[in-house]
């Protein structure tokens, strides 16, 4: 069965000090600061593993998978359509 949910994730202020550059090609603004706007994620695993579509300079897409410690993330939403997560913005 496919996965049809999206996903937002929203990290602490720790995560974005200590990984900020690391995180900018997949960081996004929203209502509540930056978040990552995920295709996928795997929680339960040692590292939290995160999806994301990202834009090269030259306009091309790539997908990448982001492990992260666990204590860098805040807060992780989980919807159907993009707009249903209310801090991810168009």
């Amino acid at each position: 069965m496919k996965n049809n949910k999206v996903f937002g994730v929203l990290l602490t202020e720790q995560a974005w000090n200590d990984l900020s550059e690391a995180l900018a090609p997949y960081a996004r603004d929203g209502l509540v600061g930056k978040y990552i706007y995920c295709q996928r994620v795997y929680p339960d695993g040692p590292y939290f593993v995160m999806v994301a579509t990202s834009t090269n300079e030259d306009g091309s897409s790539f997908e990448a998978e982001i492990s992260i410690p666990h204590r860098y993330v805040k807060l992780c939403v989980s919807a159907s359509e993009k707009s249903q997560i209310g801090f991810v913005q168009e």
